[in-house]
């Protein structure tokens, strides 16, 4: 197990960086699409917020890859995922299973840090201390 989630957070990583720099860089052009589909990324590029986007995209791609805070990296690129998840259901269908796979290993990955992913659910010293004196 240890060693698939390793392979899947490499290729995850490495999705978002080849992404992001081949939209930077020219070298990956974005699919050709046809009405709302068309529009909303003609929306976010004239915006500025594909930009964002993109920048969001790379450094979360480089921390995950690293393994330099892994968890926090994946909560980074977590509304990335899922919105090009929705964005390929709704909009563009034949891309089904790239969407579908991309947020499965997502998932995958996030339950491979679930450890430090309940750290943010216990309760601390401090929360007792206020839970004690309420009372």
């Amino acid at each position: 197990m240890k060693k698939m989630s390793l392979v899947f957070r490499y290729l995850f990583a490495i999705f978002y960086v080849y992404s992001a720099l081949g939209y930077f860089f020219g070298f990956m052009q974005l699919p050709e699409m046809t009405g709302m589909a068309q529009q909303l990324i003609n929306a976010e590029v004239d915006s500025g917020l594909m930009t964002f986007v993109k920048i969001t995209e790379l450094v979360g791609g480089i921390l995950l890859f690293s393994d330099l805070l892994g968890p926090l990296a994946l909560a980074i690129l977590a509304p990335i995922t899922i919105n090009i998840l929705f964005f390929i259901l709704v909009l563009n269908p034949s891309l089904t299973g790239l969407g579908v796979s991309m947020f499965l290993i997502h998932l995958l990955l996030v339950l491979n840090y679930r450890e430090r992913y309940m750290l943010l659910f216990r309760k601390t010293d401090s929360s007792i201390r206020s839970q004690r004196n309420a009372a």
